[in-house]
C-alpha cells in the first residue's frame, strides 16, 4: 500500500505480536531478517493511518482494517514508531487502536501490538518533505499541500489576513459545518467542502505539540478540536475530529461545536490522494526517553511525576484533628447512631441507611427510611440492604417502592469533606477552609434564610457532619415518617426528640461522661453523632503505602500494587486529552474528590426528586445542585463523590443507577452508549425508543429492581413505569444539556480509553479501599449487635428501639 508492504502472519491462533517496552522494540525491529529483509521498521503515525480503514464497522471481530489482507487483527493498540511529544512525552510513544482507528499516546512500558512495514519502492519527488517546503503559501487565504495537492483554507472559520489574526475563530456544530464548508466561496472558489479525516489528519505535524501542526504555513491555529467530514459509522450521533494539541483523532457527538477548516480537490470522501506521505526516515535507536533509570521502574517514575505535580500525599488525614471511636463523645453518638429514638415512628436510625457491614451505606440504588416492611409485607425495621422494602400504605404510594430519589452516600470518612455534604451539597461551609470539615466560619443549611446564609442554628464551630445530622431526622421519607412536624418548626421538632432521652438513667450517664454534666439537647446530639461518624476514618490502603514508597519513606513496599493498578494509576491521573482517564480533574486530592459539581450525563431513573418543567418538558426528574443555587448552569450537576473504599460502597452515583465499575467507567468512556445499555434502548437519539426494547436493560439488575420484582411480580418493564415512565424523556434531556458547554458550568468530561484501560483504572480503584472495612471483626468497634446490645442505653427501655442489622433472611449483618 502506497510503496509500503507490511509484516504479518497468517496463524489463525495468532492474537499479534506484543513488545512490552518501546525503546527495545525499535532496536530490535532493525535488527530481524524477517523474510530475508532487515530493513523492516515500525511504522510511524501516517504509515499506520494508511492501513485504517474508517468504512469497516466495529464488532468483536471486526476492526477497521482490511482484514482479507491483513487477518487476525486485535483490539490492543498497536506501537508505532512516532515519539509522543506532549505532555509527559518521555513516557509515552504514539499507537493505534483498530477496534476504533484513532490514535493515542500509550504508556511506553505497556504491552502493545506490532506490525511492521518496510519501503517497496521508495517515492521520488523533486519536493522536499520538510514542512515549510512541503506547501505553497498563496495570496489569496489558501495553502497548496504539494504532496497530497489539496488545497487548504490556511485560517480557520471566522479568521482572515495573513497571519490568520483578523476576525475570531468561529467553532460549529457538524451539520452547520458542512452547510458552511458547501457554501465558502473563498478566493473565488465554490467547491469548498469538509476534509475527511485522512486528510484532516495529513496536517498533523507529530513533531510539533500545542499545536501540532506548521504554524508557518497554518498560522494562529489552535489546539481546540477541529471537524473531518467523516461519519463515524458506528454510532450514528458522532463524527471524527482531529485534536491538534498533539495530534489526537477521534470522534464526538455532531451536536458539539469545533473549529472547521476547508479544503478543495484532491481525494474522494474516503481515501488520501494520489500522493501519499507515509515514506520517510526510519526510525532506529533508542531517544533515551522513558528507558528504566535509576532504581524503580518507568511506571514508578511516571506516577513519581504525576503524584507530585497533582500534590498527593497518599493520606488525607494529615493535618486534621479526627475523633477516635474510643472518645466518650464518640461512644455516645455510637449509641445514638443505632437507637430509633431519633425517628419520628420509633423505627429508622441512622445506621438503617448507613451500616458499617454494608460500605457506610445500605447497599440499595434508592435507600427506605420509615416504615420498612420485608418481602412478605412484615414490619422489619431491623433489615438493611436488599430486602427492605417501604410499606407505602398511602393512597399516593406503593407498596414495596421506595420514595427517596437519591442513593445513599458512605458514611465512611465523612470527616475528610470540607466543602459540603449530601449529593447537592446542601449542607455546605461557608468558606470551603481546606481541612477544616466546615469548622471556621458557619455552615448554609436548608434552615438558613438563604443560600448565603449561615445556620444561626448551627453552633459555632460545629462541623459538616454535625449540621448533616440534623436533617434526616426532619425529613418525613427518611426518619420523621408521619410523625407531624412540631408547628412546623425544624428546630421545635428536634427539641422534641431530643425531650425522648430526658429522664432516662443511661443515657443521662452517657451525656455526663461525654459532657461532664447530664443535660441533653439535640445540640449536644448532633454533636456527638458527627464525632462518631467522624471517627470512622479508613484510609490505610495500598495506595497510601504506595505513594509512601515513592516519597521514599523507609519500610513501604513499591510493589504493594500491581503493575496493571499502577497503569490504571496513571491514567486515572493523565487527562482525557493526553490519552488518559482524567479522573482526576475531579476526583482530585488525597480524598479523590474536588468537593465541586459536575454533569456527567446521567439520568434520573429512581423515583426522583419531584422536579418538573414546562420547557423543556421534564417530569419527577432531580435537577441536583441548580435546587440550591439557582443557577440554571447547575442543573443536574452533583456532588463529586469520593473514591475511598469504593470497592464497598455501591450502586454508584446520585441516583444508584450503576451497578458495577465498569458500568461506571463505561458512562465516562461512552456516555450514549452506557445510557443504551441502562435503558436497554438501540439509542438514546430515537425519541420513539421504548424502555428494555432490546431486552437487556442494566437497570433491571438493579438489586432495588429485583427486589421489587421479586416482592411484587412484576416485570421490569412494569417496575419501571411504576417508578418513574417519564424516565426516558428526562435522561434524553439531561443528555443533551449536560454536554453543551453554552448552558452547563461543568459538562461532562470527555476521555478516550480503551476497555482494557478501563479495566486497570477499575483495578487501580481497588486499592483505594482500606481492608478493615471488608473485615467485620475490624469493623466491631463502630457497630451494636447481638454480642454488645445489653450495653445499648435502649436495652432496658425496650430493645426493639436498638438497631440491628439483619439481611433479608434475618441472618446479623
Amino acid at each position: 500500500m502506497g510503496g509500503l508492504t507490511a509484516k504479518d502472519r497468517d496463524n489463525e491462533d495468532r492474537d499479534g505480536d506484543y513488545y512490552d517496552d518501546w525503546n527495545n522494540l525499535i532496536i530490535a525491529t532493525n535488527e530481524e531478517n524477517f523474510c530475508g529483509y532487515s530493513d523492516w521498521r515500525v511504522p510511524d503515525n501516517a504509515q499506520f493511518m494508511s492501513l485504517v480503514n474508517f468504512g469497516n464497522g466495529f464488532g468483536p471481530n471486526s476492526f477497521k482494517i482490511d482484514q482479507g489482507y491483513f487477518p487476525n487483527a486485535t483490539s490492543d493498540f498497536y506501537w508505532t514508531a512516532s515519539p509522543y511529544r506532549g505532555s509527559h512525552g518521555e513516557f509515552y510513544a504514539w499507537a493505534f487502536q483498530l477496534a476504533f482507528g484513532n490514535n493515542k499516546n500509550v504508556q511506553r512500558y505497556q504491552a502493545s501490538a506490532l506490525r511492521l512495514v518496510r519501503v517497496m519502492d521508495p517515492f521520488v519527488d523533486n519536493v522536499e518533505q520538510t514542512p515549510n517546503e512541503r506547501y505553497k503559501v498563496h495570496n489569496d487565504g489558501t495553502v497548496t499541500d504539494l504532496a497530497t495537492d489539496l488545497m487548504w483554507a490556511q485560517c480557520v472559520a471566522g479568521l482572515s489576513g495573513i497571519n490568520c489574526d483578523n476576525g475570531s475563530a468561529e467553532t460549529m456544530d457538524w451539520a452547520l459545518a458542512l452547510e458552511h464548508a458547501q457554501t465558502s466561496e473563498l478566493a473565488g472558489y465554490s467547491d469548498w467542502r469538509l476534509p475527511n479525516i485522512k486528510e484532516l489528519y495529513s496536517l498533523v505535524d507529530f513533531n510539533r505539540v500545542e499545536p501540532a501542526i506548521n504554524l508557518n504555513v497554518f498560522p494562529s491555529t489552535s489546539v481546540d478540536y477541529t471537524w473531518s467530514s467523516s461519519p463515524m459509522i458506528d454510532f450514528a450521533q458522532d463524527s471524527w475530529f482531529v485534536n491538534f494539541k498533539a495530534g489526537l483523532n477521534w470522534f464526538k457527538g455532531r451536536s458539539s461545536d469545533m473549529l472547521v477548516r476547508l479544503v478543495r480537490s484532491g481525494s474522494g470522501d474516503n481515501e488520501l490522494a494520489s500522493v501519499d506521505l507515509q515514506n520517510g526516515p526510519a526510525i532506529v535507536v533508542d531517544d533515551g526517553l522513558g528507558s528504566p533509570e535509576g532504581e524503580i521502574a518507568p511506571v514508578d517514575a511516571h506516577a513519581q511525576v504525576l503524584i507530585e505535580e497533582q500534590g498527593y500525599t497518599g493520606d488525607p488525614t494529615t493535618g486534621r484533628e479526627l475523633p477516635s471511636i474510643n472518645d466518650d463523645k464518640a461512644q455516645l453518638g455510637k449509641a445514638l447512631f443505632y437507637s430509633k429514638r431519633l425517628s419520628g415512628e420509633y423505627d429508622t436510625a441512622c445506621a438503617s441507611c448507613h451500616h458499617p457491614v454494608l460500605g457506610g451505606g445500605d447497599n440499595l440504588s434508592w435507600p427506605v427510611g420509615y416504615d420498612a416492611v420485608d418481602v412478605f409485607h412484615n414490619f422489619s425495621s431491623n433489615t438493611v440492604g436488599s430486602g427492605r422494602y417501604f410499606n407505602g400504605s398511602d393512597s399516593n404510594e406503593l407498596a414495596g417502592y421506595p420514595l427517596i430519589g437519591r442513593n445513599a452516600p458512605t458514611i465512611f470518612n465523612i470527616g475528610l469533606m470540607d466543602r459540603g455534604l449530601f449529593w447537592d451539597s446542601r449542607i455546605e461551609s461557608a468558606s470551603n477552609t481546606p481541612g477544616t470539615r466546615g469548622t471556621d466560619a458557619g455552615i448554609i443549611t436548608p434552615d438558613s434564610a438563604n443560600f448565603n446564609s449561615v445556620d444561626s442554628n448551627i453552633p459555632e464551630g460545629a462541623s459538616l457532619a454535625n449540621a448533616q445530622s440534623r436533617f434526616p431526622t426532619v425529613n418525613h421519607n427518611e426518619m420523621r415518617g408521619d410523625e407531624p412536624l412540631t408547628d412546623d418548626d425544624n428546630q421545635a421538632y428536634r427539641a422534641m426528640l431530643a425531650a425522648r432521652f430526658e429522664g432516662d438513667a443511661e443515657w443521662e450517664a452517657l451525656f455526663q461522661t461525654a459532657y461532664g454534666d447530664s443535660d441533653i439537647s439535640f445540640d449536644r446530639i448532633a454533636e456527638a453523632l458527627a464525632t462518631f461518624e467522624e471517627s470512622m476514618v479508613f484510609t490505610k490502603n495500598r495506595w497510601q503505602e504506595y505513594v509512601a514508597a515513592l516519597k521514599g519513606i523507609a519500610d513501604r513496599n513499591i510493589d504493594v500494587m500491581t503493575q496493571n493498578e499502577k497503569i490504571g494509576a496513571v491514567l486515572f491521573m493523565t487527562a482525557g486529552d493526553e490519552g488518559g482517564a482524567a479522573c482526576s480533574q475531579c476526583h482530585s486530592g488525597d480524598a479523590f474528590t474536588d468537593e465541586k459539581f459536575h454533569a456527567i450525563g446521567l439520568g434520573q431513573v429512581g423515583p426522583g426528586n419531584s422536579d418538573s418543567s414546562s420547557f423543556p418538558p421534564v417530569n419527577n426528574s432531580d435537577f441536583g445542585r441548580v435546587n440550591i443555587t439557582g443557577d440554571v448552569g447547575d442543573t443536574y450537576h452533583f456532588r463529586t463523590s469520593p473514591l475511598l473504599n469504593i470497592t464497598e460502597t455501591g450502586p454508584y452515583m446520585h441516583n444508584g443507577s450503576l451497578s458495577t465499575l465498569r458500568q461506571v467507567m463505561d458512562v465516562y468512556g461512552n456516555p450514549g452508549g452506557a445510557m443504551n445499555d441502562l435503558l436497554g434502548i438501540s439509542t438514546i437519539l430515537n425519541g420513539n425508543a421504548r424502555f428494555n426494547e432490546m431486552g437487556n436493560a442494566d437497570y433491571c439488575e438493579l438489586t432495588s429492581i429485583i427486589d421489587i420484582m421479586d416482592k411484587t411480580g412484576e416485570t421490569c418493564e412494569q417496575v419501571y413505569n411504576n417508578m418513574n415512565p417519564d424516565a426516558f424523556n428526562n435522561t434524553r434531556i439531561l443528555f443533551r444539556q449536560t454536554f453543551d458547554e453554552t448552558v452547563s458550568n461543568s459538562p461532562a468530561p470527555e476521555i478516550d480509553i480503551n476497555t482494557e484501560q478501563s479495566e486497570k483504572v477499575i483495578e487501580f480503584m481497588g486499592t483505594l479501599t482500606d481492608p478493615c472495612v471488608t473485615d467485620r471483626e475490624c469493623l466491631q468497634p463502630w457497630i451494636f449487635d447481638l454480642s454488645n446490645w445489653t450495653t445499648h442505653p435502649d436495652y432496658n427501655d425496650n430493645p426493639d428501639w436498638i438497631l440491628i442489622g439483619e439481611d433479608k433472611n434475618g441472618n446479623e449483618l
